[in-house]
């Protein structure tokens, strides 16, 4: 198959997996549906979601580098299993430690996105399509979260279905996604255990924004033993990292990447809880609208992202300043939040919120990506995801499980708030620096 077609024939198989894997319309009500389970706001705070944090940064990494050993397909098949269980053990009548359990296979589920989205990059051969692919994946996986969305506030607001049948859907969806992977074509190589042979040995990539990346390790794993297999594997993701965190420019949007997702990670995590405890505060109880918020939050990030991305601006002279104004609207409308009791207001600001957010990271995403080398896409972005994950679950065991004190859902979004606002205060230190000289 020529590369035109092939890229194009891999990249609609993702795409569908990408999408329906994200039609899981129990995930805006999950803390309402946990509630009516039975479980506390508290024991949902800290006992159930504090699970699914350490289950997903004990697998971020061992899942990256277990699924370039074994070529990716085989992952992306465990992963739709683990999101059939995911729901499955939710059905019935679940208790704590099932749920537990659910939350531990949820962090398999969501850490092994990144078998999907590197599979790509080790199926389709030729480098000029790894944008396109990359944006088309990102489409996909957003047109999916609409469509969730949509469906689960149809079915919450027409009372046409009970709400287990959000449930019943989103086990179809994995379950459905799980028989699509079998069709996807394997992959004979990868991008550290299993090199292609084809590829050229010390070549200097030239990037157009004058950027020289040196690839002086030999791509090609020689047939040795497996010892010395792991070594050359070892010497090369190192070199990856030298290659692209040498690059001050690379280590200043890694570190707003990594400190960005923490707090939209939080605020994710835990802003159905909020919901319920302003909407229980409230004489006036209405019905909740998450699905409703999340797909218009969906489609604003995308169009967002999809806007920004078409902007023709010099974001590594002028975006320091960019930043120091973008992260301190985040911490601005986090602060609101933190004082709101409105659900409405609050909706309407988790979607502003969820906008400015996605407008930065793409911005952030791209800047990185030009920077780095494509074969270290999923290394780089890999770290730091486990980078936002670590933080994650240090706040999670200090300040939601309570090793040095328990913060209620409100101090918790003030928190990130303050987070934002000294890193929006750092970028304008350095905003300033530069422009000094």
């Amino acid at each position: 198959m020529d590369t035109s077609k092939n890229w194009k024939t891999v990249s609609l198989l993702v795409c569908v997996f990408a999408m329906v894997r994200e039609i899981r319309p129990i995930e805006p009500f999950f803390t309402s549906y946990l509630k009516n389970m039975n479980f506390t706001l508290n024991q949902i705070n800290e006992e159930i979601y504090a699970v699914g944090t350490y289950s997903c940064l004990v697998l971020a990494v061992l899942i990256f580098l277990i699924t370039d050993y074994f070529r990716y397909k085989p992952l992306i098949i465990a992963d739709g299993i683990a999101g059939i269980l995911t729901y499955a053990l939710l059905l019935g009548t679940p208790s704590l430690f099932r749920v537990q359990m659910e939350q531990v296979f949820f962090g398999f589920f969501y850490s092994s996105e990144v078998a999907f989205t590197t599979y790509l990059y080790a199926k389709v051969d030729d480098k000029q399509y790894y944008q396109k692919i990359t944006s088309l994946v990102k489409a996909s996986m957003l047109f999916g979260r609409f469509l969730s969305g949509l469906i689960a506030q149809i079915i919450v607001s027409t009372h046409l279905l009970n709400e287990v049948y959000l449930l019943y859907i989103s086990i179809f969806s994995t379950s459905f996604v799980t028989l699509w992977t079998l069709i996807l074509p394997k992959v004979d190589h990868s991008l550290y255990f299993h090199r292609n042979k084809e590829l050229t040995v010390n070549i200097k990539l030239e990037q157009s924004n004058g950027v020289t990346i040196d690839d002086n390790v030999s791509n090609n794993v020689p047939k040795t033993s497996k010892i010395n297999k792991f070594k050359e594997v070892k010497q090369m993701i190192f070199n990856d990292f030298q290659s692209a965190y040498k690059n001050a420019y690379v280590v200043k949007k890694c570190f707003w990447w990594i400190i960005a997702v923490v707090g939209q990670i939080i605020v994710a995590t835990y802003i159905q809880v909020l919901w319920e405890d302003v909407n229980l505060m409230n004489e006036n109880k209405i019905e909740l609208m998450n699905g409703a918020v999340e797909s218009i939050h969906t489609l604003c990030g995308a169009a967002g992202a999809y806007a920004v991305g078409h902007l023709s601006y010099d974001w590594k002279k002028f975006g320091d300043i960019i930043f120091t104004v973008g992260t301190f609207v985040l911490a601005l409308l986090l602060f609101i939040i933190y004082y709101c009791n409105s659900l409405w207001i609050l909706y309407l600001l988790y979607i502003s919120f969820g906008t400015c957010y996605q407008v930065l990271l793409t911005i952030t995403t791209s800047e990185v990506a030009k920077h780095i080398k494509p074969d270290s896409y999923g290394l780089i972005f890999g770290f730091n995801l486990f980078m936002s994950l670590l933080i994650i679950s240090i706040f999670t065991l200090l300040f939601i499980q309570g090793l040095v004190v328990i913060i209620g859902t409100k101090n918790q979004i003030l928190t990130v708030s303050l987070m934002y606002a000294s890193m929006s205060a750092l970028f304008f230190v350095v905003a300033v620096r530069k422009w000094k000289k």
